[in-house]
């Protein structure tokens, strides 16, 4: 396998790889968010998190609640480790990240 999501949500993969994970959403109360209508959750990945955009932006399906790497999001992208996080985004303007500051590690494709 080209990738793997560690307990601490660290990501390994291949650069250019095509890798999908799935994902929750919890309420401080600790139970599951159902998302709604007009939801959106993006995965968002910066070098550092100081840089002003992020090297990486998907969208995932929230009805699957997965998120689903193309070959494109990474390929063009230096090796090493980055920095991610998944946000929930309402139509009425709420934005709120629900996982934050975890590793994204993109290692050498040899073909």
């Amino acid at each position: 396998m080209s990738w793997v999501v560690h307990e601490d949500m660290k990501i390994e993969m291949t650069k250019g790889d095509t890798p999908s994970f799935a994902f929750q959403a919890f309420l401080p109360d600790g139970s599951e968010y159902e998302f709604e209508e007009g939801d959106s959750v993006v995965f968002a990945a910066k070098r550092n998190k100081a840089d002003p955009e992020p090297a990486v932006r998907i969208e995932a399906d929230v009805k699957e609640k997965v998120i689903r790497f193309a070959e494109e999001d990474t390929k063009h992208l230096e090796l090493g480790k980055y920095i991610w996080e998944l946000s929930l985004n309402k139509s009425s303007g709420y934005r709120c990240t629900f996982i934050a500051n975890k590793v994204l590690k993109l290692t050498v494709e040899v073909a």
